[in-house]
């Protein structure tokens, strides 16, 4: 478009603006027609927003598409200014990769087949009046859908996957949307190393939080290793041994298969375990099969709480079921059971006449 078309076009605009009754001020801030409207979502550590203005169909039903909106043009996707969407982190859109940063949002309709979506590097032009396809930074296609009549246009941004959203448009019978995926594993580890460079960093608590989500992640487990050793001791100010981290270090090294290590780091974390620390340890190892293991830790719980009524009865019950004693294991769902939680004493009454049913079984 040459400099005079564009300042006919603004030109234009502005009287148009200015002469129409339920337009917009031009010199104040005031209630618009199409009001402005935001809308983001968090995907892991990332911010994904659409900054939008909302037309409304007004009556005009069947004569949006192709009529008010031209098919075959660039449209604003929204009303007055750029439609803005920024990314907080470079993402990928319909995988296709996107730098990090704020976007003039476009699109294309057509009245068969898919539409294009153009992510402009300008998003301070009003509009797609001043669109040039040399500042496109991402062009990618998508297929409309129709939906339920949609007054006013609206985006929504819906999480798909830990690393993944939908961004969908809707207005008036149409839907129409793309993809955002982010690098989850890289930008949670650049933040966590950030952050541990920080106030964060004089805690046993961060150090023993980032390994863990690497464990959970099965990402960076060498690293993670380092960061669990700095929870337990690596510096004297902040660092200390607790159940926790050295549970942490246990799985950690499990998983790099040193079994020997993770055996060594796990007897000593339940030197350091409360109850219900090793009741649901020994539980995590009834879950791997591990029985006789499992069994040995119910048994060191109840020897280190003689007192307790409920949680170390319940752990041998649940032991001998797993290693078929269900004799032993009835008699201990029958003893925790009067000690049980509010509402559920039935159940593990119940529980006690299924074992005494398989010992019965057995004979």
């Amino acid at each position: 478009m040459s400099t005079t078309s564009r300042l006919t076009m603004a030109l234009w605009l502005f009287a148009c603006t200015f002469v129409t009754v339920s337009a917009q001020s031009v010199y104040l801030d005031l209630p618009q027609p199409s009001s402005k409207a935001f809308v983001s979502e968090r995907i892991g550590l990332t911010t994904v927003s659409v900054e939008y203005s909302r037309p409304a169909v007004r009556g005009r039903e069947g004569k949006i598409w192709g009529v008010l909106v031209p098919y075959g043009q660039v449209w604003r996707a929204g009303a007055n200014f750029n439609t803005i969407i920024t990314f907080e982190h470079d993402a990928k859109i319909n995988g296709q990769p996107i730098a990090a940063g704020a976007y003039g949002l476009h699109m294309i309709p057509l009245e068969k087949g898919e539409w294009r979506i153009i992510f402009s590097k300008d998003h301070t032009a009003w509009g797609s009046y001043f669109y040039q396809s040399t500042d496109d930074a991402l062009r990618v296609s998508a297929a409309p859908e129709a939906c339920a009549m949609q007054e006013f246009l609206e985006y929504h941004l819906t999480p798909l996957t830990d690393n993944s959203a939908r961004v969908a448009m809707s207005w008036e019978k149409i839907r129409i949307g793309f993809t955002v995926e982010v690098d989850l594993t890289s930008i949670t580890l650049a933040s966590i190393r950030k952050q541990l460079r920080g106030l964060q960093g004089f805690t046993w608590q961060a150090y023993n939080d980032a390994a863990q989500w690497c464990l959970v992640h099965n990402v960076n487990l060498d690293e993670a290793l380092q960061w669990a050793d700095i929870s337990i001791s690596g510096d004297p100010s902040f660092s200390q041994a607790t159940y926790a981290n050295l549970r942490t270090k246990a799985q950690i090294l499990s998983k790099l298969g040193d079994n020997a290590g993770s055996e060594k780091t796990m007897d000593q974390a339940l030197q350091l375990a409360g109850l219900n620390d090793m009741h649901f340890y020994a539980r995590s190892l009834l879950d791997e099969g591990k029985t006789e293991r499992a069994m040995q830790v119910f048994r060191m719980n109840r020897e280190r709480h003689p007192d307790d009524k409920f949680t170390t009865l319940i752990g041998l019950a649940r032991g001998y079921a797993a290693l078929g004693n269900y004799k032993e294991a009835a008699r201990y769902y029958l003893q925790a059971a009067p000690n049980a939680p509010q509402g559920q004493q039935d159940t593990y009454e119940d529980l006690a006449k299924q074992m005494q049913e398989k010992a019965k079984g057995k004979k």
